[in-house]
């Protein structure tokens, strides 16, 4: 492993910040501990979106905290896809909830990528979709899962949750969604999960609510995140983190905010402005494992 990768590690880690050696751990001005440098749906910008490939990247480069997205097939199983409907990305047409998962593990994802990223090496034809049981059976422990309940069906709650106890992972699942009816439902059978409201609209009276319901974390938009909402939901006892970060401005203006972290398609991005951050002149640099010769 790298010195760079194991910096980055050491970043995302949890208490991974450097530790100087008086045991103190340090970390960038206005950057709180832990900071979640999480990849939107994999890391979606090298591979095609919530496949076990996009996750797989993640990994490489680093990165220990994924988003995905989750909705119920006809017969029940949770089905990692993103759309409203199958049309624009998939061979198949309709809602995820019209077919059979085994159909839809067939249906062809890396098509629809190598379209939109022409210059993008290697090619992704043939990757299919996946089910959120599949997922946890390749990555297991290695990951922490961010799993957004991404429809309203009734059920789909219940059987995420059973995938999670079947996996035994619940240590490493953060249930997130729009939808605070299905996080409710979810708490009510696995109320010591963690969970984080995806917020249309940042308005303290939602950081209200989200606290009096238990919730861990919000998430809200790059555009509407400021320093002051930030502190806002640190005084309710909430982390809150960003999505919606598209551009370089987006990421600085969230890390000038002083949030918990955030969701980008191109987490290797984040992990560069971290170190970066970490090594900036006149910060002394703390010494750590990473320092240290491999063998």
């Amino acid at each position: 492993m790298t010195p760079a990768r194991r910096a980055a590690r050491a970043i995302l880690l949890g208490a991974g910040f450097f530790v100087a050696p008086d045991g103190m751990a340090e970390a960038p001005a206005a950057i709180p501990r832990p900071f979640h440098v999480i990849a939107h749906r994999g890391a979606s910008s090298f591979a095609p979106e919530n496949t076990l490939p996009a996750f797989a990247r993640a990994l490489e480069i680093g990165v220990v905290e994924v988003e995905l997205d989750v909705q119920l097939s006809r017969d029940l199983v949770p089905v990692l896809f993103h759309d409203r409907t199958l049309d624009a990305k998939t061979p198949l047409r309709g809602r995820v909830r019209d077919h059979l998962a085994a159909e839809l593990q067939r249906a062809d994802i890396g098509l629809w990528f190598d379209g939109t990223h022409p210059d993008r090496k290697p090619r992704w034809a043939g990757t299919t979709l996946t089910t959120l049981p599949e997922l946890f059976a390749a990555f297991g422990s290695k990951l922490h899962y961010h799993v957004e309940i991404k429809d309203e069906h009734e059920q789909t709650p219940a059987r995420v949750l059973a995938a999670i106890s079947a996996a035994g992972l619940e240590s490493r699942v953060t249930l997130t969604s729009f939808y605070r009816a299905q996080l409710e439902r979810a708490r009510r059978r696995a109320p010591d999960l963690p969970s984080c409201w995806l917020l249309e609209h940042a308005l303290p009276e939602l950081l209200d609510a989200a606290a009096g319901a238990g919730i861990a974390m919000v998430g809200v938009r790059t555009s509407e995140l400021s320093a002051e909402l930030v502190l806002q939901a640190h005084a309710r006892g909430l982390e809150i983190r960003a999505f919606r970060v598209e551009t370089d401005a987006d990421m600085e203006r969230a890390l000038r905010s002083g949030c918990n972290g955030m969701t980008l398609d191109a987490p290797e991005r984040l992990i560069a402005r971290l170190l970066e951050a970490l090594r900036a002149p006149g910060r002394a640099r703390p010494r750590h494992a990473i320092d240290r010769p491999e063998g």
